[in-house]
């Protein structure tokens, strides 16, 4: 009769343990169909919301047709630093206090008011001021959260690669929305109009999260329900993980963590991503009136840089076994000095023009993603989570305060001065690429591809595919 208990016993495992290996396949099913429609729909936000932010570049031109100067524009996109500098440093220090799509929502229809603003503005003024310092902060928190948002979709291995998709779109807009905005001028609207349809853009984006936040949360059911039917093996001394991915009682100590991020190895591309937005604010805010000094299309410009982005980081990224290994950081950055270089000797060449900006495109569009992934992987668990906040934070404070000195530059000695500078700037970009780091308290991991001893090769893996989260992975 024991005997017979004794097998009864070791069926019903059986039995079991063949339920839980069905859920987690249907699991696995519905969890990566999950990960590919939020994938889809967080692109069709930010290549809206971002699309938006590129027509509202044209606020460069329209301050020259009201009395302004490249160096009062600047000045406008600098009024926006302080407010976005707050705004970013409280997601830093409460990273977990609104989930990122609900701050992707409600940075789109903020923008969304100020593009109506800016619609009713006619010369220099208070409310010119206004429209400038709501647009880049609401900007700044749309920009950040995306981001972490395709962060949580992915592992270490391929999160160069999801980023790039968010940004690579985010890119696509900025060239869509200038040439967009163009095409509106040719066929004869005022400025006014062409910010109504920015507006128009934006909003549509705000309305595009409803369905985002419907499958993540539809996500986050699943990945319970999986947890539920088959929990995790806790390994050995590991501390127990939050909703979020990191280890509990992280909240608790915010500033030490952020005093620790920037003792760490991650400084050094978090200092990278700094100096390329300077370089970005640069090209993308001032290509307008760069373009009409030397009697150039800037629609060159847009359309080349946005190809070329798109291609690098939605075709050449998911190619590449690491996305941000120290090959691709050394070659963009070589790459993105030659690119200055190569603005300094475009003249008045239509076919120059679109080579330095063909190269621009390529280099600063795999570098960006790379530089931003480091600055996570390299981090300690506990940061890990304040990572992508800290990169927008640094990232949008230099793309709006940056103008007013690149404005000063082109006032005093031209587009070529300007230019001198940025080589500067990516120069020492290049010099940052050679440092080699590593994640403190932890060996270099192998090069992608090689196999731990006594250990089969890893495949590759889809980068939409759903991924068990390392401890400390930032989510929201």
């Amino acid at each position: 009769m024991a005997r017979g208990r004794g097998c009864g016993t070791r069926d019903i495992e059986q039995v079991h343990t063949e339920h839980v290996g069905e859920m987690n396949r249907r699991g696995d099913a519905t969890s990566g169909g999950g990960h590919r429609a939020v994938l889809w729909l967080l692109l069709g936000v930010v290549l809206l919301s971002s699309s938006a932010f590129g027509v509202l570049l044209l606020l460069g031109p329209f301050v020259k047709t009201v009395g302004g100067t490249e160096r009062t524009y600047g000045a406008l996109c600098a009024a926006a630093a302080i407010p976005t500098a707050i705004a970013l440093a409280l997601l830093l220090r409460h990273p977990r206090a609104v989930a990122p799509n609900l701050l992707l929502g409600g940075s789109c229809l903020v923008y969304t008011a100020a593009a109506v603003l800016a619609a009713s503005v006619h010369s220099q003024g208070p409310a010119l001021v206004v429209a400038a310092i709501v647009l880049g902060t609401a900007w700044a928190v749309t920009y950040t959260a995306a981001p972490m948002i395709a962060s949580e979709l992915s592992d270490d291995r391929n999160r160069a690669t999801l980023i790039g998709y968010a940004t690579g779109t985010i890119q696509a807009g900025f060239g869509i929305g200038p040439v967009l905005g163009s095409g509106l001028r040719d066929a004869g609207l005022s400025y006014q109009h062409v910010f109504l349809v920015g507006a128009g853009l934006a909003l549509g984006a705000a309305v595009l999260v409803v369905p985002l936040t419907v499958q993540l949360r539809r996500l986050a059911a699943a990945n319970a329900a999986r947890a539920t039917a088959a929990p995790a093996v806790s390994t050995s001394g590991s501390q127990p993980a939050r909703a979020g991915g990191t280890p509990a009682g992280d909240d608790g100590g915010a500033g030490r963590d952020v005093r620790r991020m920037l003792r760490s190895p991650s400084v050094v591309p978090l200092t990278m991503v700094l100096l390329s937005a300077c370089v970005f604010t640069t090209m993308n805010s001032f290509q307008t009136t760069f373009a009409d000094s030397r009697h150039l299309d800037f629609d060159v410009f847009y359309v080349t840089y946005t190809i070329a982005v798109i291609a690098v980081r939605l075709g050449l990224a998911r190619r590449l076994s690491d996305s941000a290994s120290d090959r691709v950081v050394a070659l963009t950055t070589l790459g993105m000095t030659a690119a200055s270089v190569a603005f300094v000797f475009v003249g008045s060449s239509p076919v120059l023009y679109c080579l330095a900006s063909l190269l621009l495109g390529c280099t600063y569009g795999l570098g960006l993603p790379a530089f931003q992934a480091r600055a996570v992987n390299l981090a300690g668990p506990a940061e890990r989570v304040r990572m992508l906040p800290m990169a927008g934070l640094l990232f949008e404070v230099a793309i709006l305060a940056f103008p007013i000195v690149a404005g000063a530059v082109v006032d005093s000695h031209g587009y070529r001065g300007l230019f001198v500078l940025l080589i500067g700037i990516t120069s020492v970009v290049t010099v940052l690429g050679q440092v080699r780091g590593q994640a403190r308290g932890q060996a270099r991991p192998p090069a992608v591809g090689a196999s731990a001893p006594d250990q089969p090769p890893r495949p590759a893996a889809d980068p939409a595919a759903p991924v068990s989260q390392p401890a400390g992975a930032p989510r929201n």
